[in-house]
C-alpha cells in the first residue's frame, strides 16, 4: 500500500520537525519510515494516522538531538547524523595525537642540536607555513559558509572550524624561536596541529561537495 502526496508531506514534515535537513541522512530516513508506515499498514491493517504514530514513537530515539565529546558539547544533531558523523570522523579524532606527541619531544631535542643558521631558516619556514595554511583553512571556511546544504560533512565542518583559533594562536605569537634562542616546541606543534586540521578540513569540505553532487543538490 503507497502513502499518497499528502501522507508523504505529512512524514517530511515530521523530519523537519526533528532537523533533519542533512541530505545525505534525509532521503535515506524518509525512505525508511515511508516503507515501515506501508508495511504496518498492509500487514496490521491500521490506517495511515495510527500507523504513523507508532513508527514515529519507534524513531524519535534515533532523532532525538545529542552531543558528543569528539565534536564538543556544544554541537548537538540528531542521533543518527551524529552517529554516521562519529563513523566518518573517529580516525581523523584519534590519529594525530601520538603524532603531535612525537612532534612536541623531537623538537625539544633538536633544538639544541641545531646550529643558529638552522634555526632561523626553520623559524623563517614555519612563519611562512602558518601563513599560507591559515589562508588555504580561510577560503574553505568562507566557501562552507556561502554553501547552505546541510549533510553530514558540513555538520563536521562546523565542529572543525573553531580550529581557527589556532591560527590566531600562530599569528598572536608569530617566532617560533624562544628567548633562549632554541625552536619553541609548543608553537611548532601547534602549527603541526593547524596544518593537519587544516587538510582535515579539505577532507571533510570535499566530501561534503561529493554528497551534494551525489543528491544533485546545487
Amino acid at each position: 500500500m503507497e502513502l499518497t502526496k499528502e501522507q508523504i508531506q505529512k512524514v517530511e514534515h515530521y523530519l523537519n520537525v526533528k532537523d533533519i535537513t542533512f541530505i545525505d541522512v534525509r532521503l535515506e530516513v524518509l525512505d525508511h519510515i515511508i516503507s515501515d508506515i506501508e508495511e504496518k499498514m498492509q500487514t496490521e491493517k491500521l490506517d495511515f494516522e495510527t500507523a504513523f504514530n507508532n513508527v514515529t514513537v519507534k524513531w524519535n530515539k534515533h532523532l532525538k538531538h545529542s552531543s558528543s565529546y569528539m565534536f564538543g558539547v556544544m554541537f548537538s544533531v540528531p542521533k543518527i547524523v551524529l552517529e554516521k558523523a562519529k563513523k566518518r570522523f573517529s580516525n581523523w579524532f584519534f590519529i594525530p595525537f601520538p603524532i603531535f606527541i612525537a612532534t612536541y619531544f623531537f623538537i625539544e631535542k633538536s633544538s639544541y642540536i641545531l646550529s643558529e643558521t638552522a634555526k632561523n631558516g626553520l623559524n623563517l619556514f614555519f612563519q611562512i607555513s602558518s601563513i599560507c595554511t591559515f589562508i588555504i583553512f580561510l577560503v574553505l571556511f568562507i566557501l562552507k559558509l556561502k554553501n547552505k546544504t546541510s549533510t553530514t560533512y558540513s555538520f563536521i565542518l562546523n565542529t572543525q572550524s573553531l580550529n581557527l583559533i589556532m591560527a590566531l594562536i600562530l599569528l598572536f605569537d608569530f617566532d617560533y624561536l624562544t628567548k633562549n634562542g632554541t625552536l619553541d616546541s609548543i608553537q611548532v606543534t601547534i602549527l603541526i596541529g593547524f596544518i593537519y586540521s587544516t587538510y582535515t578540513y579539505f577532507h571533510f569540505y570535499k566530501k561534503h561537495k561529493e554528497a551534494i553532487k551525489k543528491y544533485k543538490i546545487s
